[in-house]
């Protein structure tokens, strides 16, 4: 069920990870309901009509160099929390979270704190699954000795993280101490967009858990110049710079603001 396999060409995964996202519910048609199998149908012979929703939600892909972590980039970073502003787009990515969370046999849902906050309790409406939150890391609240993991007990159970992203898989391996620590047993990961297309490296945790997702980061920029979000010139030097890693001084940087 896991959507990643270790390759060294970034652009064969972005493949692989479309392909596994689109027959991710293909499996067991026995006890399905209507529309997902209608869901199914759709998926097998056309593109994934939730990932193009997501991809041009207003402001979520925006033109424009910017940085993330210390780094600079070609265009700004995805604003996740804008598929959050519509209602529709939020409950199908809450639906299409609960049925991973059904195949997995997940106990609690439990969001990433704060961006996978919204998308956790979509997916447990969906579900109609228990719904909790991880606090961040070292966050320290107003009580003393403040439990990290907020809503649903979690101890002995078997839950689903949500967040809005996974990249690195940095922060799946530190929301999944705090929940090891609570006493869960994380049995999967649900995000909007799966980065790990673009991530340097991956850690072994992100790596070896299953994975589902709405899209990649590749493909949001793929369907967002398909839909007229992204111009054509901006995304072919904007998946240059990413995949080919760009220096600081690398002279295509001063195309970008002429393309857009």
């Amino acid at each position: 069920m896991n959507t990643y396999q270790p390759t060294d060409n970034v652009v064969h995964l972005h493949a692989a990870l479309q392909t596994e996202q689109l027959t991710l519910w293909t499996q067991d048609e026995g006890g399905s309901s209507a529309i997902e199998l209608a869901f199914r149908a759709t998926a097998s012979s056309a593109p994934d009509e939730l990932a193009a929703r997501l991809a041009t939600a207003p402001g979520l892909v925006r033109a424009g160099a910017g940085s993330w972590d210390g780094s600079r980039t070609p265009i700004h970073p995805l604003s996740l929390e804008s598929a959050y502003a519509d209602p529709e787009l939020l409950r199908d990515l809450g639906a299409r979270g609960a049925r991973f969370a059904r195949d997995l046999g997940v106990d609690v849902v439990v969001g990433a704190e704060t961006a996978g906050v919204p998308l956790a309790a979509a997916v447990s409406l969906a579900g109609g699954l228990p719904f909790a939150f991880v606090r961040k890391p070292g966050y320290r609240g107003h009580e003393h000795d403040e439990p990290p993991v907020r809503g649903a007990s979690v101890a002995g159970r078997r839950v689903l993280f949500v967040d809005d992203a996974v990249a690195s898989g940095a922060s799946v391996e530190r929301f999944g101490a705090v929940l090891a620590a609570a006493g869960a047993e994380v049995v999967g990961v649900f995000v909007a967009v799966d980065m790990r297309d673009v991530a340097d490296t991956v850690t072994a945790e992100a790596a070896a858990l299953p994975t589902a997702s709405a899209t990649t980061y590749l493909e949001v920029l793929d369907l967002a110049t398909a839909n007229g979000v992204l111009d054509a010139t901006v995304h072919d030097l904007s998946v240059d710079a990413i995949v080919n890693h760009w220096t600081e001084d690398d002279p295509r940087w001063e195309l970008l603001p002429l393309a857009a």
